[in-house]
């Protein structure tokens, strides 16, 4: 999933921040039923200030975002993710582990997750006097899925695909129970062979849940074209083929 980091905007005093995630923003684990295990985030204050960082838990689905624990059909809850401290502080320059531990849920088939949110804490503006200054402060706020595995398949299906603005949409979705973390690849093949490749990196199928897939397409002569599109995670691989009729 592509996601994050993402910047939420405050009406706050402005404040530099320097937050640095050091570690994977999916983090996956392997467990038995009713298993533990102790996972690290690498933080790192690259600001000329203490940093004061909170961290708290959510859900995540794929068309709403983070949603309060509990809300997502598959979620780790609360007994199954909880963090080392809910604030951690960081003097200029330096770097920390943070721990958080992960338990699998005794009734475990598939995946199961929930986020690690991990914020700047913000101040509150000075409300005293008239000539009070408020201005717009830029957060950066990273979001950390962790991922709690234990048997479960992936069924990838694609279900539509369309061109617009020179690119190619694929809209798929895991009916499966287990996510699926592939490397993404594709060609573009005409009457004169391979008129395009590409790699488009990683993206995370959720168990239930939609994904889209972008592939920009070039500029292409009159004739027949197939967009080959290989997912492949080392264990399981995927092949979508579109056909284009370029006029």
């Amino acid at each position: 999933m592509r996601f994050w980091p993402f910047l939420l905007l405050l009406a706050l005093p402005a404040l530099g921040q320097g937050l640095l995630l050091e570690s994977d923003l999916v983090q996956t684990f392997e467990l038995a039923p009713g298993e533990e295990a102790v996972g690290v985030l690498r933080l790192r204050n690259t600001g000329k200030e203490p940093l004061l960082l909170e961290i708290t838990l959510a859900d995540y689905r794929e068309e709403q975002g983070f949603l309060p624990l509990g809300e997502a059909p598959r979620s780790l809850g609360g007994g199954g993710l909880s963090p080392e401290a809910g604030q951690v502080l960081l003097a200029p320059g330096e770097a920390r582990d943070v721990a958080f531990r992960v338990r699998a849920p005794g009734d475990l088939v598939g995946t199961r997750y929930a986020a690690l949110l991990l914020t700047p804490a913000g101040g509150s503006p000075d409300g005293e006097g008239a000539g009070t200054q408020v201005g717009l402060r830029v957060v950066q706020r990273y979001g950390v899925l962790v991922l709690v595995s234990h048997g479960g398949e992936p069924q990838v299906v694609f279900r539509g695909a369309r061109v617009g603005e020179g690119r190619l949409l694929l809209e798929g979705v895991n009916q499966g129970n287990r996510h699926y973390y592939p490397r993404v690849s594709y060609q573009v093949v005409g009457p004169q062979g391979v008129a395009a490749r590409g790699d488009l990196g990683t993206f995370l199928f959720l168990p239930g849940e939609p994904k889209r897939l972008l592939v920009p397409l070039p500029s292409l002569s009159p004739g027949a074209y197939q967009v080959v599109v290989l997912l492949d995670d080392g264990l399981k691989a995927y092949a979508v083929r579109t056909r284009l009729d370029v006029r």
